[in-house]
């Protein structure tokens, strides 16, 4: 198993458990002290219905004993885990190197889609506590496992590239069958059109097409894309446009949504993400911080 199969797994798990939170934290509109977090309460009033069915109310006490029964205990579990997670990374000063926090931050961004710099910024805001909370709970989860320097080293040596983020652009194309039909198009951009609108009408790209020409993200080592694509973004600031240039497949005008730098590490850098790697194949097959309750002294209406 690959270890961007294993994050991309690791993000579903996280955001299942944020929509969880965010769901229970809602409905009680309580305000997490401890991570700043708050929400606006769904209910103002709980003394009046939260529905009506055919005349019949359902009462907000029944709708929140539901919740609690179906997710009051994971979601407390989950709060429990992050409060202990942050409090034993201070107790312990764990410092984690703060690229490789941008860097996850930027593989993250990669599964988005298009979306205003505004909105991007929000959500990698929204995201460094989940990536911080993730290495701190590495961390402490490996901290008392030693793995001996010369078998970092070595997997240093055998996986570099995989530490490395390379320059990656998010990328639309309108592809046309020639120059003139491409000079055509030049010509309505210059003029204002929408790049989204003019490649669905001229775009002759039948995989982008109806998506406004989006083609995603692309590393500047992609196989997938021709060098000139990437030659051409260079020059380009985000959100502008192209002039046509040729390929085999026709003349294309290429949109440049976003640029994400290139974030390279040394080995001094990286050398104990790596031990914290290495030393999560003696924890097992559990990613949790229950094993930490014990010592955080946690005691919950649960019980064990």
């Amino acid at each position: 198993m690959t270890r961007k199969f294993l994050w991309g797994i690791i993000v579903v798990l996280l955001i299942t458990n944020l929509t969880t939170l965010l769901i229970w934290v809602n409905v009680r509109g309580q305000v997490d002290d401890a991570e700043n977090y708050a929400a606006k309460p769904l209910v103002e009033n709980r003394n009046e219905p939260v529905a009506l069915v055919g005349g019949e109310p359902i009462e907000y006490e029944e709708w929140e004993q539901e919740l609690q029964n179906q997710y009051g205990k994971s979601v407390l579990r989950h709060m429990i885990d992050r409060q202990v997670v942050f409090k034993m990374a201070d107790q312990y000063d764990i410092q984690i190197e703060d690229k490789l926090i941008q860097r996850e931050l930027s593989l993250m961004e990669t599964m988005l889609g298009v979306m205003e710099r505004e909105q991007i910024e929000a959500e990698r805001k929204r995201w460094l506590d989940e990536v911080r909370y993730r290495f701190y709970l590495e961390e402490l989860l490996t901290k008392d496992i030693g793995i001996k320097s010369e078998k970092i080293k070595s997997y240093y040596k055998e996986h570099e590239d995989q530490y490395d983020f390379d320059e990656t652009y998010q990328f639309s194309q309108i592809l046309v069958k020639t120059q003139q039909e491409a000079n055509k198009v030049k010509k309505e951009l210059d003029e204002g059109a929408s790049f989204e609108m003019l490649a669905r009408e001229y775009s002759i790209d039948g995989f982008t097409k109806e998506s406004g020409g989006y083609l995603g993200y692309f590393s500047k080592k992609s196989q997938y894309l021709p060098g000139i694509y990437f030659r051409t973004a260079q020059d380009l600031s985000p959100q502008s446009y192209s002039s046509p240039f040729d390929t085999d497949q026709g003349y294309v005008l290429l949109y440049v949504h976003r640029k994400l730098p290139s974030i390279t590490f040394s080995f001094e850098e990286v050398k104990k993400q790596i031990k914290r790697e290495l030393a999560l194949e003696y924890v097992g097959d559990s990613f949790s911080a229950k094993p930490l309750w014990e010592e955080a002294q946690v005691d919950w209406v649960f019980g064990d």
